[in-house]
């Protein structure tokens, strides 16, 4: 529910998730992702359309650095990668076509 004004609802709704689609492997050796909006080099949410409702100094608390605490509480301390989604996609279609 992207209307949810509350980051921790969406913190656990993604770290269940993710704990869960973890259970039938050996192990996690990292973390990669897709998300709207702006990710910095740093995989923080500099600016992203998931969290619509959620107030500025919230959103500066708790989302910026959203997908690190999720990994570190998923993984632990592996490696994370999150780009913006309209980059992934560009890439399949790179991929698929070869041509720029």
């Amino acid at each position: 529910d992207v209307t949810n004004p509350d980051p921790d609802y969406h913190f656990k709704v993604i770290t269940d998730a993710l704990k869960l689609a973890k259970e039938p492997l050996p192990r996690v050796d990292a973390v990669g992702g897709s998300a709207t909006g702006t990710i910095s080099g740093k995989n923080e949410a500099t600016w992203c359309d998931i969290f619509p409702n959620v107030p500025p100094d919230v959103y500066q608390a708790k989302v910026v650095d959203i997908f690190s605490r999720i990994t570190k509480e998923v993984a632990g301390d592996v490696p994370l990668k999150v780009i913006n989604d309209g980059e992934v996609t560009a890439l399949a279609a790179f991929q698929k076509i070869q041509k720029g």
